[in-house]
């Protein structure tokens, strides 16, 4: 079959859809860090969606792989995006106008970052990419970090990369540049500019007042549920387009980024393609972390215990749908305030709405990764602002419990236990010869995951009360016990 190439644009169906502009005389404006499948299916979208003048094309750059190169070279750098919905929609995506790989091509990746016509640099390269304490200040002591320092020219982290474009930047006297981080963050433009500002710090402190002065990091908020590419996709997007394509991507039909208004020159008018530029993104991130993050690990956790696979699964199920209801309307909701920008309860029925897409297989064992980082924003600060409330935590400590057990089984089944704190974790587990309250004490007393929650009683006996309950929880009494934690 045909390959999707400029030429073979004009074979495509009516019902696909492709930019406004003419994609090969498109002018790079961007240039983006880490461009997986989130980026392709989220910001480049956007941006194409806002481009209609050719001046905000992306320069894609890979710090390690090239495989992408690889893929989309032989295809002049185009692919598919399939929206997943009841009325699907494929959307061929011409924003990527070139994929540099750093480790291979440094000058040309430099020369774009310092370009006078590149008035953005974007980053998804997920959290660990940022190289950052618990704290969220810059870990001096990660290896990458360590070599950037003692080799600025030849960096192999983002923040080292950053750096040194910055201080070409500086030299030149070329300002007008807004970098801006596209990963689940918290205030990770605040995260980004302090991690650079101290790196940069450690060798030049007149780039640390040049980027203070002439460098915009704005927070960002993103949203859209993109599964992994693969042979269903693939045979999807050449049947939707009777093209051959190396590597589509697909996502559902939600999608949000917001972005504070926070630049130091031009850029696309991404409001335009339906992203929101505001003063407070926090209230966003909020409700994001607190309703759709916090309601996904209750699924992942529980539901995981149930022997169900994907989210569809977990909120088909009447007894677990109870629960995330009861769980929303008593314990999270109230924690979570309304402004102009964002109703609430408006974003609850979104979220829910998304949750019952069936042409979605998000996976619980994968949401499920990582819970000593994501339990603290995603349900204990709920936790904490339901106490100082005096509001009920019962059923966030049940979500709380439902991890414990998570965490105990896997180890007892050998399956792999997917965290950063993964030794402890077993360690805990087989100290204790996987007896629940035993290690549920002990991990409630590790103030890097639960904080100042360590030192309160009632939490605990809550979490611990609930525990009981979960622990007995297993494919065949999945309703009756969901129903008794709802109790």
């Amino acid at each position: 079959m045909t390959r999707l190439s400029y030429q073979t644009l004009k074979q495509l169906p009516d019902n696909v859809a492709t930019a406004s502009v003419d994609p090969a005389s498109t002018q790079i404006g961007i240039v983006h860090l880490g461009p997986g499948a989130f980026h392709r299916a989220h910001q480049a979208i956007y941006t194409q969606q806002a481009d209609t003048e050719g001046r905000w094309g992306i320069s894609a750059v890979s710090l390690r792989s090239a495989h992408l190169k690889e893929a989309l070279g032989q295809q002049d750098n185009l692919y598919t995006l399939m929206i997943l919905d009841n009325i699907p929609q494929t959307i061929v995506v011409s924003a990527l106008k070139e994929v540099l790989v750093l480790e291979q091509e440094r000058e040309q990746v430099m020369a774009r970052m310092t370009s006078p016509q590149t008035h953005i640099i974007s980053l998804t390269i997920t959290e660990k990419g940022y190289c950052l304490n618990n704290d969220g200040t810059l870990n001096l002591k990660h290896p990458d970090i360590r070599h950037d320092l003692v080799q600025p020219d030849k960096p192999v982290s983002a923040v080292g990369l950053l750096t040194a474009a910055l201080k070409q930047r500086m030299n030149k006297n070329i300002g007008e540049l807004t970098v801006i981080s596209c990963d689940n963050l918290p205030d990770n433009g605040d995260r980004l500019r302090g991690a650079v500002q101290l790196f940069a710090d450690k060798s030049d402190q007149a780039l640390s007042a040049w980027i203070t002065d002439t460098v915009s990091f704005p927070n960002t908020m993103v949203d859209s549920i993109t599964p992994a590419s693969d042979d269903d996709l693939q045979n999807a997007s050449r049947q939707a387009t009777g093209l051959d394509d190396a590597w589509p991507v697909q996502r559902e039909a939600f999608s949000q980024w917001v972005i504070e208004n926070k630049f130091s020159g031009p850029r696309p008018s991404w409001e335009n393609a339906g992203a929101i530029i505001t003063d407070d993104v926090r209230v966003f991130e909020k409700a994001k972390l607190r309703i759709l993050n916090g309601s996904h690990s209750a699924l992942a956790y529980l539901g995981s215990l149930c022997h169900l696979k994907t989210v569809y699964e977990a909120v088909s199920h009447d007894a677990m749908y109870t629960f995330l209801n009861k769980l929303l309307e008593e314990e999270i909701l109230p924690t979570v305030d309304a402004s102009d920008a964002l109703n609430p309860e408006h974003y609850v029925a979104q979220t829910l709405t998304r949750f019952k897409n069936r042409h979605i297989q998000h996976l619980l064992s994968q949401i499920a990764w990582d819970g000593s980082q994501k339990l603290p924003p995603r349900l204990l600060n709920t936790v904490k602002d339901n106490l100082a409330a005096n509001r009920s935590i019962h059923l966030l400590s049940a979500t709380v419990a439902a991890w414990i057990i998570f965490v105990i089984r896997s180890v007892q089944t050998n399956k792999k236990l997917v965290d950063p704190m993964d030794d402890m974790l077993i360690g805990v587990v087989k100290n204790h010869d996987g007896e629940a309250s035993g290690v549920a004490n002990a991990l409630l007393d590790d103030s890097r995951i639960f904080g100042d929650l360590t030192q309160h009683t009632d939490f605990r006996k809550t979490v611990l009360a609930q525990l009981a309950i979960v622990a007995t929880i297993d494919k065949q009494n999945a309703s009756t016990q969901l129903t008794a934690l709802c109790q």
